[in-house]
């Protein structure tokens, strides 16, 4: 498990940019936090350095349930937080994205989507201490950040 203290949006984002530069088409990163706990901040990050042109074009997909950015590596980003049944995914294809070997698959409230993520998915756990400062915690594959 790797943890980082960012003190503003700014250096969320910058830990997800550096993130994101190591990761390998076919990856799922798992989004875990409480409501405004930078997880949309974090996947900014990701696109950004995935080549994603404009970040700001990056929302949160919380009444669509997914949005795609397309950069050097295409961008899935998945908001669970409004889901009421995972038979909801299945009309979306949902399996189909996490499975895409050429793109980056981000999950944000990932806990709705039940097993249907892989068991070698990224978890990012972010934690608010403060109006600005959050721990990020990075765990690989089963281990997941919250209740290590």
């Amino acid at each position: 498990m790797k943890t980082l203290t960012t003190f503003s949006s700014h250096d969320t984002r910058l830990a997800a940019k550096r993130l994101a530069k190591t990761l390998k088409p076919g990856t799922v990163i798992r989004l875990e936090g409480n409501l405004g706990s930078g997880k949309t901040t974090f996947i900014k990050g990701i696109a950004e350095g995935l080549g994603v042109s404009s970040a700001e074009e990056v929302t949160s997909p919380t009444f669509v349930l997914m949005h795609l950015y397309r950069g050097r590596v295409p961008v899935y980003h998945f908001d669970l937080y409004r889901l009421e049944t995972e038979a909801e995914l299945e009309t979306l294809g949902f399996e189909e994205f996490l499975n895409d070997p050429s793109a980056i698959c981000c999950i944000e409230w990932p806990e709705k989507a039940g097993d249907l993520i892989p068991a070698n998915a990224l978890t990012v756990h972010l934690e608010i201490n403060g109006p600005e400062q959050r721990t990020l915690r990075i765990t690989e594959g089963k281990k997941h950040a919250k209740g290590k």
